[in-house]
């Protein structure tokens, strides 16, 4: 179907200006935004869909996912005896079924809180490889899917026991970036330091795990495959680490030295700011998070860091990107727009600047700004609408009225909340 928005108030995300213009038509056809212009009557062939009165944004882009749990309070993910419990099951041929159903829902939720491009960055036994394949394939309705499969890491690196892979000489890491593009990967992720979920050392939660020589094998190799690298990085010495070795993004972040700023200038590399998993782990109770004091310390310093580190990436102008890190404790699948809104809150740009950083500069990031992540003619027709302006107020990004992905409409969009989560997170605006 050839159809177009009618008659509603746009925000095409070219801009970090609050330029809303009123009154417009999108045409759509064969999935591509045909036309944007002015409101009249509809021309031939294209069915009207009437916008009066809503406003229309690109889709969001969440550039940090992991599509395999739901956000829910658990320490499962973090390791130990309960997560190899669950790899065990995800092996099982039932397992496996109940995995890919999981994922699939995690996708379909991100599309209907508005994002219609995931980048997901680690994944249980190439299962977003396999959610991708059928969404393009047009068997699931899904958003576009950018997709690493597992992370790579070292032993006892972030991730190893769940969604990462492992190896320790230089020439096996190398192997397994080789694995990966058989497996049909978009990138490769890597994860240079720890996390908060698996530090040993209060305030110390980004200790370094991969060496320079470990970190440059992996980009090295990737690269010369045609792929840029994605790193888990949580700590001033980890940046320094993870882009000397070659990455291209760092995800998490920290804050920056002169030395770090250089490095990111030089490779041109981007910085993710991931407020969304840290700051719950240090505002919220513990006895509601399921964490001790010891996990909610080491949070503060990763919520500290990753805040101070976009604001340095913004000051020296290394591009900074959003996502969400779905799947960890209180990181739901259809939060995107509460990172849009931590991101205004905590780093202090306008709502204007994050929502072209959820849009058009995660676009230019992930290497898919011709494709998507603004509202031109030539563009797939990703675009999310609502009732009311979000450039007056971030929290309208909650509930999309309307949602179209490369042209696909979903036109009463919803989601199954997570009350728990939702009443606690509501607290953090």
């Amino acid at each position: 179907m050839d159809y177009v928005l009618s008659n509603c108030n746009l925000f095409d995300g070219t801009s970090t200006e609050a330029n809303l213009r009123e009154g417009v038509d999108i045409y759509v056809k064969d999935g591509v935004i045909s036309a944007v212009v002015d409101h009249g009557d509809a021309e031939p062939g294209y069915q009207r869909i009437d916008c009066t009165g809503k406003y229309a944004i690109p889709g969001l882009i969440n550039l940090h996912v992991h599509l395999f749990g739901t956000g829910k309070p658990s320490k499962t993910l973090s390791g130990g005896g309960s997560a190899q419990t669950l790899i065990k099951i995800t092996k099982t041929a039932l397992g496996a079924k109940v995995l890919d159903s999981m994922v699939k829902s995690g996708a379909q939720a991100q599309l209907a809180s508005g994002v219609t491009t995931v980048r997901a960055v680690g994944d249980f036994h190439w299962s977003d490889v396999r959610l991708r394949d059928r969404i393009n394939a047009g068997i699931v309705r899904g958003p576009r899917l950018l997709v690493s499969g597992p992370a790579i890491t070292v032993p006892g690196g972030h991730g190893d026991g769940t969604f990462a892979v492992t190896a320790t000489d230089p020439d096996d890491l190398r192997a397994l970036v080789r694995s990966h593009k058989e497996h049909g990967v978009d990138f490769i992720k890597i994860c240079v330091t720890g996390g908060v979920m698996d530090a040993k050392v209060k305030g110390e939660p980004g200790e370094l795990k991969m060496s320079l020589e470990q970190t440059a094998a992996v980009c090295d190799e990737a690269h010369e495959l045609g792929f840029y690298v994605a790193s888990h990085t949580e700590s001033t010495e980890g940046v320094r680490v993870a882009l000397g070795g070659g990455v291209d993004t760092v995800e998490h972040g920290a804050p920056a030295t002169s030395e770090t700023t250089e490095l990111y200038k030089k490779a041109g590399a981007a910085d993710i700011c991931t407020i969304s998993p840290a700051i719950p782990l240090c505002k919220l109770d513990p006895s509601v998070t399921l964490m001790n004091e010891f996990t909610q310390f080491n949070a503060n310093v990763v919520f500290e860091g990753i805040v101070q580190g976009a604001r340095d990436a913004l000051e020296a102008g290394v591009p900074v990107g959003l996502g969400t890190d779905s799947s960890c404790p209180f990181v739901t699948q259809y939060d995107m727009w509460r990172e849009v809104c931590y991101f205004a809150k905590y780093v202090g740009v306008s709502p204007a600047y994050a929502i072209h950083t959820a849009t058009l500069l995660n676009a230019r990031i992930a290497g898919i700004e011709e494709e998507t992540g603004s509202i031109e003619a030539g563009k797939c027709a990703d675009i999310s609408l609502y009732d009311a302006n979000p450039l007056d107020d971030l929290a309208v990004l909650r509930a999309p009225s309307m949602v179209v992905a490369r042209g696909l409409l979903l036109e009463h969009p919803t989601v199954k909340r997570i009350s728990l989560v939702d009443a606690e997170l509501d607290k953090l605006l």
